[in-house]
């Protein structure tokens, strides 16, 4: 993970004169997890970023970088926020500080072998908005509307974001795809 999320949290949490133990409190995590996410250790989940955003009274979006005005925003591969999901080997590197109204916008998924992604009940998206999904790295199936499209490097598919759809990885390395939110 890249420590930049880690440090966004810390920075938010001293602004407000809290120790790590009164965060963890606030939130109803462990004091070690929050030190563990601060320092970059470890992973924090969508529904653990939800806990810390709740505990400070801000949307989530605000603790990723803020938007670039009137500038190039470069982040590099190695400083990308990373999140993970409860139960999937899915991890997501947030792209561009991707967030837009709070929501994610561009993200580079990763799943491990043979598993399947994160469900899309983690994933809030209106109704409407449109998916693109874009395979960077090996073999893929993707679900939605009781159909299953097997996806190579390269490939890609459009889908409404808002109907029940997933994806897993069919092969016995790791699989990547990039993920955009149109709309």
């Amino acid at each position: 993970m890249s420590s930049s999320l880690g440090e966004r949290i810390k920075a938010i949490r001293m602004e407000r004169g809290l120790q790590q133990r009164q965060l963890a409190e606030k939130a109803g995590l462990a004091p070690s997890m929050v030190s563990q996410i601060e320092s970059g250790r470890l992973t924090p989940s969508l529904h653990t970023l939800g806990k810390i955003a709740a505990a400070f009274g801000v949307p989530i979006g605000s603790l990723f970088d803020a938007q670039p005005a009137g500038r190039i925003h470069v982040t590099r591969a190695k400083d990308y926020p990373v999140v993970s999901f409860d139960g999937s080997s899915e991890r997501w590197s947030v792209l561009g500080a991707g967030l837009f109204q709070g929501k994610i916008r561009a993200v580079v998924s990763t799943l491990g072998p043979r598993s399947r992604g994160a469900a899309t009940d983690k994933v809030v998206i209106k109704p409407g908005q449109m998916k693109l999904f874009y395979v960077l790295e090996g073999k893929v199936a993707l679900h939605g509307n009781g159909d299953r499209h097997v996806l190579d490097a390269g490939d890609s598919a459009l889908l409404d974001g808002g109907t029940p759809h997933g994806w897993e990885n069919l092969g016995s390395r790791k699989a990547r795809a990039l993920w955009v939110i149109l709309g």
